[in-house]
């Protein structure tokens, strides 16, 4: 069972109780499900991993269901997270100019 996306910083995150992560997701666009479907067709498995809800899991990090539910902790953590997010990529984009 996942949670409903929660929105923080810009970015979707929802948590997976099963797991006890929390999942960075982004809703899949008409191009990425055309891809998924094409993709399922060709090779019998998924692409992207396209839901049921149409989101895509990017990243997840652990996280315990404590802290999920606890929106003090849950804010910190995942504006935290979102911080690195940004890091990585301004230095992936700045690595791809050179």
């Amino acid at each position: 069972m996942k949670s409903k996306v929660y929105k923080l910083d810009g970015k979707l995150f929802r948590y997976n109780f099963g797991r006890c992560t929390v999942e960075y997701v982004a809703k899949a666009g008409k191009d990425e499900l055309k891809d998924e479907a094409e993709w399922m067709q060709k090779y019998g498995e998924p692409l992207f991993g396209i839901d049921h809800d149409g989101y895509m899991v990017i990243d997840s990090i652990g996280l315990s269901r404590e802290n999920w539910e606890n929106r003090e902790a849950r804010d910190s953590y995942l504006y935290g997270w979102a911080q690195d997010l940004d890091a990585e990529t301004s230095a992936l984009a700045a690595d791809f100019v050179k």
